[in-house]
């Protein structure tokens, strides 16, 4: 496989993962939401969903959504073969988002006012982790955790999830 970066696929990817980033900074900026609460929201993301969220980062990476979706685009066959790595793509970012939700708040609830702007736009900015091209071969989310979790002078630092009762630190 040719892994040569063309000019479409540079294109589309540059404008998918920037126009989703725009969304997040106008709703962060929408909200007011400030580098405070941006760093107590990444900060109280356990440890264990860090590892998580780079794990689906590698796997939506190893099938590269925008070179699928440029051939399906094209017409190219191989393109309209593997369609299905789109859609999975797509999940794993979703799923990413559901998961620092429920890691920052402790629920899913559908009622998404209930949630602070910051850990929308957290769990927003990890999903576009998640999305964005050729992030999967470096640990980006666990550096940004870490340099949260050093701002915030290591007062939300846990290991796992309260909820499950195995918590270490916190």
């Amino acid at each position: 496989m040719d892994r040569k970066l063309k000019i479409g696929q540079w294109l589309l990817k540059t404008a998918l993962a920037s126009g989703l980033l725009g969304f997040l900074l106008a709703y962060a900026a929408d909200h007011s939401v400030t580098i405070a609460e941006t760093n107590v929201a990444l900060a109280s993301i356990p440890l264990a969903f860090v590892a998580l969220i780079e794990l689906f980062d590698r796997f939506a990476d190893k099938n590269d959504f925008y070179n699928k979706l440029y051939a399906y685009a094209t017409n190219s066959p191989a393109g309209k073969s593997r369609i299905s790595a789109v859609i999975v793509s797509l999940l794993f970012a979703g799923l990413g988002f559901f998961v620092v939700v429920w890691a920052l708040t402790g629920t899913i609830t559908m009622n998404i006012g209930t949630i602070s702007p910051a850990n929308i736009f957290v769990a927003g900015l990890i999903a576009l982790y998640i999305f964005a091209p050729e992030t999967g071969d470096d640990e980006l989310l666990l550096w940004l955790w870490l340099g949260a979790t050093i701002a915030t002078k290591f007062q939300y630092l846990t290991i796992l999830p309260p909820g499950l009762g195995l918590n270490f630190l916190g």
